[in-house]
């Protein structure tokens, strides 16, 4: 059974639903944990924007007061209350704009009218995975998709934590012929991302399969057999979270070929040296980094 949704939710200036934002990504990446998802959109004539935090399951209070604390937030006068009968993630992604990125524009559904001619348009929909374009690491990495579009033509690409497969499907639009494989841990994200294949017209492919296309992939890490049809790998994007990052920086380094090209997101500003030091040290090459607010996408090579 699945369990209850919990909204926190109440009145903020800008400033300060955008510090929460960055406290509650801090502390969950501190936990090796995805983030609560958090929205927040100004409202007319009112200087305050509202700010709902979903929580998938019953809070954990002692996360919330430790979060509230740090944002300096203690006296926010805000609720805390079951969702009833309500598609969170698609109500709150109903909240967000189209996201410009690089050559990419990202919208959902309801903003198919927004799509242009002049970009490569990718419909992202709510579900239950992470990445929909909107958050900075993914719009970092659809940047360094955008810079490498006519400098390299990868024959083979990961995807590693795939997510929604918004990563997957920007590296298919830009080089149709690449054999892709979006690989994530959660099956949930898998199945959301095969979906968004359908959406945006992709071309699938299994594993080890040398068509163009994008192969979908549960595992739990690169030591998985699947990963040795299309290994190496000549350009590798994995917009996940610090720990986990430098936890494999041995097996990604493996597996991205040699000359190849990696993207790391997922990372804060604070946590770049820790980062670049664990693939530094494995012999790749700094080439550059995109900062987006408070996170960035680290830009490396296999020399």
């Amino acid at each position: 059974m699945t369990e209850q949704t919990w909204c926190l939710s109440g009145q903020l200036p800008l400033k300060s639903a955008e510090k929460l934002e960055h406290v509650l990504e801090t502390l969950a990446d501190a936990r090796g944990e995805f983030p609560p998802t958090l929205s927040y959109f100004d409202q007319p004539n009112s200087p305050l924007w509202r700010t709902e935090v979903y929580f998938a399951g019953t809070p954990d209070y002692g996360f919330i007061n430790v979060m509230l604390q740090q944002a300096g937030l203690s006296d926010w006068d805000h609720d805390i209350a079951p969702v009833q009968d309500k598609d969170w993630v698609s109500e709150s992604q109903k909240l967000l704009a189209p996201v410009s990125a690089g050559c990419f524009l990202v919208y959902g559904s309801h903003d198919k009218d927004k799509a242009r001619v002049n970009a490569i348009n990718l419909q992202i929909d709510a579900g239950q995975a992470f990445g929909t374009g909107k958050h900075e690491t993914t719009a970092a990495c659809l940047e360094a998709l955008t810079n490498y579009a006519t400098n390299i033509s990868p024959k083979t690409v990961l995807d590693l934590g795939t997510g929604s497969g918004v990563l997957a499907l920007a590296a298919h639009r830009l080089w149709p012929t690449a054999c892709i494989v979006a690989s994530d841990i959660d099956p949930i994200a898998i199945k959301v991302a095969a979906e968004n294949v359908g959406i945006n017209a992709g071309v699938s492919r299994t594993v080890g399969d040398s068509t163009g296309g994008i192969a979908l992939l549960v595992a739990q890490g690169l030591d998985d057999p699947a990963f040795s049809h299309d290994s190496p790998f000549n350009l590798i994007t994995a917009n996940i979270l610090a720990g986990p990052l430098i936890d494999m920086a041995a097996d990604i380094c493996a597996a991205l070929a040699v000359g190849g090209d990696l993207v790391l997101s997922g990372l804060l500003n604070t946590q770049e040296k820790i980062v670049l030091d664990a693939y530094k040290a494995r012999g790749l090459v700094s080439e550059g980094r995109i900062e987006k607010g408070d996170w960035l996408a680290l830009i490396l090579r296999k020399p």
